[in-house]
């Protein structure tokens, strides 16, 4: 092995060639053209083997004195690595760094202990050679080629022999001589390999030690307090979070109550159902170059959040159906709006599905949704309210929002006791949100909702909802309203109304919301009031002419006639205006307008129905002249059918008015409880109901002029019928005046008249093809009441009613 020798270039020195090193050569081989690093320096002889060391025998210490950069010798320890290739010995270095540190300086300084590769700190400032314990001053310290001690085991290779230095060059530690101090340089590379740095002679750093050590008791106190925190302060805090995260509360989902007719037909009732929903912010664009796979576990191609967007939309047209005109389907342009709308985070996409339908759907989703977007899409539990029959009865029962609210009818106004009350049920779950059985804390379970049953009866619904249909076809009417009253329990058993081109979903229930003028069958105020106080009687004979002048108005007869002795019963069946008029200044506006509060006129019945009007009737402080012309006829005030009905249900009820229902009973928990009549108060006493009622016997008698009542059409065979026609004029929207073509025509009546079991208010919003009650609205009330007769299995009456004169003095 060669001895390389490197060392840092002086440009100032001239370059000598190597010619071998003594003292006779002079200068520093390290600045007078020693070899450069990376150079390989000059070889020396070494002696014979066995022959002795003549720079060991010099120096039988093993150390050698070396001059340094300024031609002064001085006693250093060998510390640094060996110069030359191969095993240096260990020893030497030790034994070297002991005597070196032992040593002093003549004046009194320590000397500092040698470094590896740092110049020979043991030598004197003065250059001078200190006296070494062991060593004669000035002696050189013996020392092998190698930094061997004599007699150690020889190298692995023999250094060649190096010729004797020229004249003119000092001596150095290549030439047996002092060596100069070298500085550390980096370790070199010997055939490719990385010569490892002796880490022993290494100096620590205490600042490293003690900031270490600092850093650590940092972290151990922050660390304790963290504990301290966790274990202390925010232990009650952070175990409650715990187990909110491990426990979850269900909502324990109440039935809704059913509606059911009084003989137990369903008419609304709840099932399980479903809602597809979406969450437009969480369709992602699959990522690109990566492998995507479906909720099965199979592959898909990669797609972009809008084609997401757009295959969900395909799908729910595909498996729902197209959106119809009556509503149902699916509108993918709509779908797609909603779903790119990412300023929301939940839509509704698809309503009313039942819960296989709903699995279908999501499990189509999922083959093209990847599972990192499937919360995308969802269900969501929507029960849905069924009704069996229809629209039969819809403006009574009701509807019901998506949500399940009640929205009208029924269902609205019975909205807190048909929903019941949600429960909740808290328990523990696993890392897949799936339940641990034994693990409920607290259970709340959900109270179903009331049962509810109507006083509808669903046939008499059904055949006088088709009935009405057809009479306001015939007649050509806008619209038309009927109403089936009970007379003793004030139960309503069909209340229907129809306008052609809508559903009656759409038209609603116009016979509680939508007053009107009623007209003449409003008479029956002015003969119960005069009759209650002794003014008139059946047969009480009254002068009429075809006209009379009242505030200075003049009020004529619906015909032309000449004066003519009538009956009291005759004015009331034909409807004499004029007669009406004349007995209404008997009986003088005070005591009229006191009857028209008793019969319920201007208030709400009090009907389980939301949207009930009230109607309108003018207070007496502010009549005018023409009021009390037009009030005791049935024009200038309004009121709904069902208050219309109310007034007949009183005089079939022996003048006792009992408060319209249309609940018949409740049932909570399997207990029924009955729904008790509401009397609202006594009309007239039962004498008065008793002669009214005789006395509307004769409107609907036939026969010739002066027997035949304008309401003969609606006469039932085989029962007697009490009934009373209207003609009203309507208000022209555009003249704010009275109209003289569109009229509403209106009868009331009772059945079985000698047994009273139902009262029947229809109601014709200008007809064309007959615009009297007689001849649009009679016809209605015929055939319904003998229907309700029939399906009620009321016994015919016992004998036919009476027939009476309605003129004196008038054979024809």
């Amino acid at each position: 092995m060669t001895v390389q020798w490197s060392d840092r270039r002086t440009d100032a020195a001239p370059r000598i060639p190597a010619q071998g090193w003594g003292p006779d050569r002079g200068g520093d081989p390290r600045r007078d053209g020693a070899p450069r690093r990376g150079a390989v320096a000059p070889q020396r002889p070494r002696p014979a083997d066995g022959a002795p060391d003549p720079r060991r025998a010099a120096d039988p210490t093993g150390r050698a004195a070396r001059t340094d950069r300024t031609g002064g010798t001085g006693s250093t320890a060998r510390t640094g690595r060996a110069t030359a290739t191969g095993r240096g010995s260990t020893a030497d270095r030790a034994t070297a760094t002991g005597r070196a540190a032992g040593r002093t300086a003549d004046d009194g300084r320590s000397l500092r202990r040698p470094g590896p590769g740092r110049r020979d700190a043991a030598a004197a400032p003065d250059g001078l050679d200190r006296p070494t314990p062991g060593r004669p001053a000035g002696a050189a310290a013996p020392q092998s080629r190698s930094g061997r001690r004599p007699g150690a085991a020889p190298l692995r290779s023999a250094r060649p022999t190096r010729p004797a230095p020229s004249a003119g060059r000092v001596a150095d530690a290549r030439d047996g001589g002092p060596r100069p101090a070298r500085r550390s340089r980096p370790a070199a590379s010997h055939r490719g390999r990385r010569t490892r740095r002796d880490r022993a002679g290494r100096p620590v750093s205490p600042w490293r030690t003690r900031g270490a050590l600092v850093v650590l008791v940092l972290m151990l106190g922050a660390a304790l307090v963290k504990l301290t925190f966790i274990q202390g302060v925010d232990a009650h805090a952070l175990a409650s979070v715990g187990m909110e995260q491990r426990e979850t509360t269900t909502k324990l989902y109440p039935v809704r109550g059913s509606i059911a007719d009084r003989n137990g037909t369903q008419l609304a009732f709840t099932v399980e159902g479903r809602a597809v929903a979406g969450r437009p912010q969480l369709f992602t664009d699959d990522p690109a170059g990566k492998p995507t796979y479906d909720l099965d576990g199979d592959p898909r191609a990669a797609t972009t959040a809008d084609q997401k967007r757009q295959q969900v939309a395909d799908i729910l047209v595909q498996m729902l159906g197209a959106k119809t005109a009556s509503g149902t389907g699916v509108d993918r342009a709509e779908v797609l709006t909603r779903l790119r709308d990412t300023s929301k985070k939940y839509v509704y996409l698809a309503r009313g599905l039942m819960p296989a339908q709903a699995d279908a759907v999501m499990d189509r989703i999922g083959t093209v949704l990847p599972a990192a977007d499937i919360d995308a899409v969802a269900l969501e539990r929507q029960d849905l309210r069924q009704t069996p029959d229809g629209d039969v009865a819809a403006p009574i029962v009701g509807s019901t929002g998506w949500g399940g609210v009640g929205a009208s009818g029924i269902e609205a106004w019975f909205e807190k006791q048909l929903a019941g009350s949600a429960g909740s049920r808290v328990q523990q779950v696993d890392q897949h949100g799936r339940p641990i059985p034994g693990t409920v804390s607290d259970d709340v379970p959900a109270v179903d909702g009331t049962d509810l049953t109507l006083t509808l009866d669903a046939d008499l619904q059904y055949t006088t909802e088709r009935m009405l249909a057809a009479q306001v076809e015939a007649s050509k009417a806008v619209r038309g309203c009927i109403v089936v009253k009970g007379i003793s329990d004030g139960q309503i058993y069909s209340m229907a109304c129809y306008q052609p081109g809508k559903t009656t979903r759409e038209v609603g229930n116009l016979a509680i919301s939508a007053p009107i003028e009623p007209g003449s069958v409003n008479k029956v105020v002015t003969f119960a009031a005069a009759i209650e106080r002794g003014l008139i009687k059946p047969d009480t004979v009254l002068h009429v002419k075809d006209n009379i002048l009242m505030g200075g108005h003049v009020v004529h007869d619906a015909w032309g006639h000449d004066p003519v002795d009538m009956t009291a019963t005759g004015v009331l069946a034909k409807s004499s205006n004029v007669g009406t008029l004349m007995i209404a200044q008997k009986l003088g506006e005070d005591a009229f307008a006191q009857e028209l509060t008793r019969f319920g006129l201007g208030r709400k019945t009090g009907i389980e129905l939301p949207g009930e009007s009230s109607g309108q009737v003018p207070k007496q402080s502010q009549w005018s002249a023409t009021s009390f012309a037009n009030l005791p006829i049935g024009q200038g005030l309004s009121m709904t059918l069902l208050q219309l009905v109310d007034m007949y249900q009183a005089i079939g009820n022996k003048g006792v008015m009992i408060a319209p229902t249309v609940v018949k009973s409740r049932t909570t928990d399997g207990v029924t409880t009955a729904t008790t009549p509401r009397v609202t108060g006594r009309v007239m006493s039962a004498g008065t109901a008793s002669t009214l009622l005789t006395m509307l016997k004769a409107t609907v008698q036939g026969g010739s002029l002066a027997y035949d009542g304008t309401g003969a059409r609606a006469a039932i065979q085989g029962y007697q019928v009490a009934g009373k026609t209207g003609t009203a004029q309507q208000v022209d929207p555009k003249t704010g005046g009275y109209s003289r073509t569109k009229y509403n025509a209106t009868f009331a009546g009772i059945v079985p008249a000698d047994n009273p079991r139902f009262a029947i208010a229809v109601w014709m919003d200008a007809p064309q093809v007959e615009t009297e009650g007689g001849g649009a609205a009679a016809p209605l009330f015929h055939d319904v009441a003998s229907y309700a007769l029939r399906a009620e299995s009321v016994p015919p009456s016992k004998e036919a009613a009476p027939v009476v004169p309605l003129y004196l003095n008038l054979d024809r």
